[in-house]
């Protein structure tokens, strides 16, 4: 057994014994009660704001034909976007998914502020996870896929200059792929786009 408050159970003890066991316990219950009521903190944000997939992107041919010359590659074939008020003050961003991969692969969305109907920049990648941390407002975006066989991608980008710039790149192999999801909050398909309040045990991406 262990006593949140040493001190007091000592000197309980001792003073020739001169106290009844019964005022003894009674004070060790009121020492446990009163490290019990001590409040656990809250568990911190997640760093991952939020993340979608092409699972969420919906038909949208609200792209001009300007801005789609700002994809690697485009057949003309019909678009799909994902909404999202990308920095939480009301003002909509469209991820316009292209139906052509890119030169490594993977999917292209191409950002585009819908109140200047311009582009801020091509990202890549299946997962897209949306973070807290933010540059000039636009919070910084990880990018995951398959790239074929048993490696994966990872881009990162941070707004710069205007646009959303690619940052950092790098391979994981199997075992990186794992400890990689380690680190991430649990990837559920039904919770799309919805917000990550707190640290959760994260889970291993869904098998495609």
């Amino acid at each position: 057994m262990t006593f949140p408050a040493p001190r007091l159970y000592l000197s309980l003890m001792s003073a020739h014994r001169r106290i009844r066991p019964a005022a003894v316990l009674a004070a060790l219950l009121l020492a446990a009660l009163f490290a019990g009521s001590q409040e656990t903190p809250a568990p911190a944000p997640s760093p991952i704001r939020l993340f979608f997939t092409a699972r969420s992107a919906k038909p949208d041919d609200d792209l001009s034909e300007e801005a789609r010359k700002d994809f690697e590659d485009d057949d003309g074939r019909p678009l799909r976007a994902v909404a999202l008020d990308l920095r939480g003050d009301g003002t909509e961003f469209k991820f316009f998914l292209s139906s052509v991969p890119s030169k490594s692969g993977g999917y292209q969305w191409l950002v585009v502020d819908e109140t200047s109907r311009k582009s801020v920049g091509l990202i890549v990648g299946s997962i897209i996870f949306v973070e807290r941390e933010n540059d000039d407002g636009f919070p910084r975006i990880e990018t995951f896929w398959r790239q074929g066989g048993e490696m994966a991608v990872v881009f990162s980008y941070q707004f710069a200059r205007g646009r959303y710039v690619r940052v950092d790149s790098r391979s994981l192999s199997v075992s990186e792929i794992n400890e990689y999801f380690r680190t991430k909050p649990p990837i559920d398909l039904d919770k799309e786009l919805v917000e990550i309040k707190a640290e959760h045990d994260p889970v291993l991406p869904p098998r495609r």
